[in-house]
Order: C-alpha cells, then structure tokens, then sequence
C-alpha cells in the first residue's frame, strides 16, 4: 500500500501519493567541493530529482555547506556514519540526512538529533541492510530482521518527537528485498526508499533492479527510487527513469520500438535503432524500426513515425501511412525530419549543423557539421566526414549525402 504520512524534503514532497522521486548519490571525494556540485548538477540535468552525498567526518560538513550553496534548492540529503556529532552539525547545510542506526549509541543521542532535525526542518531516512544487521544469523527470516531493525529506531525518534521520517529495508537479494518492502508497507506509515543495494554493474544491475522496483511500484510500493549501480552515477538515471515510464509514473517522453531481428531482416535494426535513439532522447514520438515487410506495417500503424525494411531498402511510414520508399540512409533521414532537435538546421549561412538522424540538411552556405545520419563536415562542394548513417568522407557533389539546396555543401 502506498504510504499514508508525507514528509518534505527540500523542495519536494514524499510519500502520501506524491509522485515517485528518482534519487542517486555522488562517488566524488567527499572534501572536493568542485567535483562533488559539478557531479550533482550533471545528476539533476539528467533527471535526477534527489540527490545524495556522503559526509564522512566534520571536515565534510563544511565542503557540504559549500555544495549547498552551489546546488541552489536541488534536494540535498547527507550520508553520515560513524559519529552522530557530524549529522547535527550537518542539519542546517541539508534536507535530509541518511543515518545509520549503528551511529547513535543511546536515546541522548538520538534525542540530540532529533532536536537537530526538527530546528533545521531535516528529515531523515533510517534505512536496515542485509549487510549490516546486528545478527543475521539469527532464526528469523532476513526480510523480518530488515524490518524489525528499523523499527527499533523509528520508535526511538518517535520517543524524541520526531515524525518526518522515511524508512528503507534493502538486500542484495531481489527476493529478499521484495519479501522486506512488502512487510514494511504494511508495518510502516512512513514514506519508503526502495531499491536494491548493491545491485552490480549497469548490465546485470540494471535488470534486477528493475525487476525488483518494477514489481514493487506496480503494486504501489514505494515512494522515491535510487538504481544503485557500480561506476558512474549518471547511468543509474536513464534506468530509474526508464522503470518509472514504463509503469506510467512519468511522462512517456517519447521511445524506440525495435523488433529483435530475424532471418527476414533487410536492414541492420540494431544500429538504426541505436542511432536513432541516441540522436532523440527527448522526442516524444513513438518510432519503429522493423525489419521487414511482416510486422513492419501493423507496427507502423502504432507508431507515430516507422522505419520499415524492404526489399528495395527502406519504407518510412507517417501515421501509418508510406510517405518515402527508396535508400536506407535516407529513410533514416526522413524519420529524423520534424523532430524539433539539433543546432542550426534550417536556412542561411552556416546552416546544417547539428546532432541527430538528419543533421547537416539544410539551406545555405556552410559545411554540414554534426553527428547522426547525413552529418558532413569539410571543404569543397559536398565534401563530408560524419559519423551516422550516410555519413560520407571524399570530395565531390553528393559525397555526404544530404538533401535540400545547400546541403552537405561547404567550403
């Protein structure tokens, strides 16, 4: 059941049937003011809503401060271990703090940070692992302890008077986690940050996590997300935006439908897939890329926009509708045509740069810059170097190949 308490945290609500908030944390070293912000912003472009840091020791809280200033009212939660003394001394700087609850050794302390929590307007997240329950081996099933380890301490703030907390029971098991999110769901009032740790590489993590948040948030479990992945942090946010599309809690933004290929094949699916789906990220359309003549029409029906393999190349479909048949390359350009994206396509001098299937059409005088299909940069008439379908290298008309008066044109 979805939480039944709302709990603030900066800028955003959680829980209570506010949206799902998608959150990550920063790998940066945790005195490196610079690379922890520029790491943050880089999370908040891509989508991230929330945004973790770890504040090891009182020589981070001060960065912390620093961070806050640059971040201006992006979401700010603050990672603390070890000594309860660095998240009230945190508290002002963040608007939320992730304690462990092996950091507080009595209800003075926990009374401390409550008093901390509440004068600053911080929430907190207490949050159990299956890494670091007090006896694992203990008869009870892991999903219990999880749950069971929270409680201790949520009860001990409630002791204290404080409300504003979100609660988080994960494992390295999918099935343990599940088993753990769905006892506290129903134990719980609280918000609650699902997800599962230490899930591996963008590879194999990002399919078990989906799995497990997936199942979770279709049956309204879960409150805000992290994909926590090995590596870079900004892949985690593609996948958790993804998951939450899927499921309907965040806006389509437009996809890519590709059949997996098969022996009727008449084009490579895969790459003008792949191209096409990186050259529009934030298209809204609906775009097929079929393999053939089997599928490829009923699919176009579906879609907004289809690329449909034939025996003479390529059929492009608008609306369900044939609008082009002739060459690959520049049926991949017509798909490109009207999608609103890319940098200088259009008329005048210079034009025809930019990104994306159908970069480098335009009209006027200036080379084709970019990257995608049609992209050609160089001198001489129409000569190109690009990187995408019907990119070309050479001299001479048409090397580059492009359409409209000017286009793949330079000197």
């Amino acid at each position: 059941m979805a939480s039944l308490r709302q709990v603030k945290v900066g800028k955003i609500m959680i829980g209570g049937g506010a949206p799902v908030v998608l959150q990550s944390m920063t790998n940066t070293d945790p005195l490196d003011a610079d690379a922890t912000t520029n790491q943050a912003l880089k999370l908040a472009h891509a989508g991230c809503e929330m945004v973790r840091i770890t504040v090891p020791n009182m020589d981070a809280v001060a960065v912390t401060r620093e961070v806050r200033c640059r971040l201006g009212d992006l979401p700010l939660v603050a990672d603390v271990h070890f000594d309860h003394k660095v998240a009230l001394a945190v508290a002002p700087y963040v608007d939320k703090i992730r304690l462990n609850p092996g950091t507080l050794r009595g209800q003075v302390e926990v009374s401390e940070v409550a008093k901390a929590l509440l004068d600053h307007g911080t929430a907190l997240r207490i949050g159990s692992n299956s890494g670091s329950l007090p006896n694992p081996k203990a008869p009870d099933p892991i999903a219990k302890q999880l749950c069971d380890a929270v409680e201790v301490w949520v009860k001990r703030f409630e002791d204290a008077g404080f409300f504003d907390i979100v609660v988080s029971v994960k494992a390295t098991s999918p099935v343990v986690t599940l088993q753990a999110n769905h006892m506290a769901s129903k134990r719980f009032e609280y918000p609650l940050h699902i997800g599962l740790t230490e899930a591996g590489t963008v590879s194999s993590g990002s399919v078990r996590s989906a799995a497990v948040l997936g199942a979770l948030l279709a049956q309204k479990i879960g409150d805000t997300i992290r994909v926590s992945l090995a590596g870079d942090p900004l892949a985690e946010i593609p996948v958790g935006l993804n998951i939450l599309r899927s499921l309907g809690l965040r806006p389509e933004g437009g996809r890519v439908i590709a059949c997996p290929t098969c022996g009727r094949s008449r084009i490579d699916v895969a790459k003008y897939a792949k191209l096409i789906e990186e050259a529009f990220p934030d298209d809204p359309r609906v775009i097929a890329v079929m393999g053939c003549e089997v599928n490829g029409p009923g699919e176009a029906k579906m879609a907004d926009v289809a690329l449909v393999g034939s025996v003479d190349g390529a059929v492009v479909y608008r609306g369900g509708k044939a609008v082009f048949r002739g060459a690959v390359e520049q049926a991949v350009r017509m798909v490109g045509a009207g999608a609103g994206t890319g940098t200088g396509a259009g008329t005048g001098t210079g034009a025809g740069t930019g990104t994306g299937a159908g970069a480098g059409a335009g009209t006027g005088t200036g080379a084709g810059t970019g990257t995608g299909a049609g992209a050609g940069t160089g001198s001489g008439t129409g000569a190109g170097t690009g990187t995408g379908a019907g990119a070309g290298t050479g001299t001479g008309t048409g090397a580059g190949a492009g359409t409209g008066t000017g286009a793949g044109t330079g000197e």
